[in-house]
């Protein structure tokens, strides 16, 4: 990945940050968010409150309502909402480590602590968990949908493909600091387009 010494761009509005479990998308999308001063969304929480419901009209509706707000980061992969993320999102960041290296992620992540406070779980249930059958399936079902989407999209957004830990550490550490966007804005700098 080949990145300028500085971002040389305006702030970003809306990034979207996807990436298998364990790949360190949360955190990315952490970073950018307290960079930005950005709210952040997290797909996965927000789907868990639609889970059982049995309508997939209602979960889009609350992603449109998401997607529609003037500020965000968001994360996770409901690839079934693309359509509805991606054009809204002025930064794309597929965070694509190898399967490998997600997976001793997760591993490690399991034997340390419990996985949505169960505690009482083995560590073999805890990988039993359809997170990690996730984990080993993403190849396959997940990104060649994300492949799919940046290919249509890039022209039309800001796009990162973050390939190891230290491509990651890269793009982080030349992140520009919000604090320069604002000094710009007073300037009479223009504010990024919606």
């Amino acid at each position: 990945m080949e990145l300028p010494r500085r971002f040389q761009v305006e702030p970003p509005r809306r990034v979207l940050v996807v990436g298998n479990r364990g790949s360190g998308r949360g955190r990315i999308a952490k970073l950018i968010s307290q960079r930005f001063s950005l709210p952040l969304i997290d797909i996965e929480q927000e789907q868990a409150a639609f889970e059982g419901a049995g309508d997939p009209s209602a979960w889009r509706k609350r992603i449109r309502t998401l997607a529609e707000e003037a500020d965000w980061v968001m994360t996770g992969n409901d690839v079934a909402t693309f359509d509805l993320r991606v054009p809204r999102a002025d930064w794309f960041i597929w965070v694509d480590l190898p399967v490998t290296v997600c997976a001793l992620a997760v591993l490690r992540q399991a034997i340390r602590a419990p996985v949505n406070g169960k505690s009482n779980l083995s560590l073999v249930q805890r990988l039993r968990l359809p997170r990690f059958r996730d984990i080993l399936n993403f190849s396959n079902e997940v990104a060649p949908r994300i492949m799919g989407t940046i290919e249509r999209e890039r022209r039309n957004r800001t796009i990162f493909i973050l390939r190891t830990r230290y491509e990651i550490a890269q793009f982080l550490a030349r992140l520009p600091d919000a604090g320069g966007f604002r000094d710009h804005l007073a300037k009479g700098g223009d504010k990024p387009s919606s």
